[in-house]
């Protein structure tokens, strides 16, 4: 089996010029004013653990790196992975309102972190018991 891994990363603001296919850089007239550097920062290390993530597991997860405003895809998504591991309605409506933050990580239906970026050991320990093997 499988297992998925949803990383929820922070997202630009779409008004700056920033979003999700560009963002301001230095020397830009703008850059200065709302550059979203602490937004930037919390998405490269989302990128971080995704590389540690995939370098430690390979093809063992299947790891998703998903923007929060994509609600038609991500809360459903949530919620199909708690309900296929036996979550009752009331505890995988819980996992999807935690998933659905910003720095959320997901293991099948189940948020082990959610509003910040763990460190990738962190990380590595909590995806190998949540899928019950060692963290290596």
């Amino acid at each position: 089996m499988t297992h998925r891994v949803l990383l929820v990363r922070e997202w630009d603001s779409q008004t700056s010029g920033s979003g999700c296919c560009g963002r301001l850089g230095d020397g830009h007239e703008l850059a200065a004013r709302a550059d979203y550097h602490h937004n930037r920062m919390e998405m490269e290390a989302v990128g971080g653990l995704y590389r540690a993530l995939r370098e430690r597991y390979g093809s063992e997860l299947e790891i998703c790196v998903v923007d929060p405003r994509n609600m038609i895809w991500l809360a459903p998504a949530v919620w199909r992975d708690a309900r296929a591991r036996g979550m009752s309605v009331g505890d995988a409506l819980r996992q999807v309102r935690a998933g659905i933050s910003y720095n959320s990580v997901v293991v099948d239906g189940k948020v082990l972190f959610h509003g910040r970026v763990p460190h990738p050991d962190e990380a590595f320990e909590a995806v190998a018991r949540e899928l019950g093997a060692p963290a290596g």
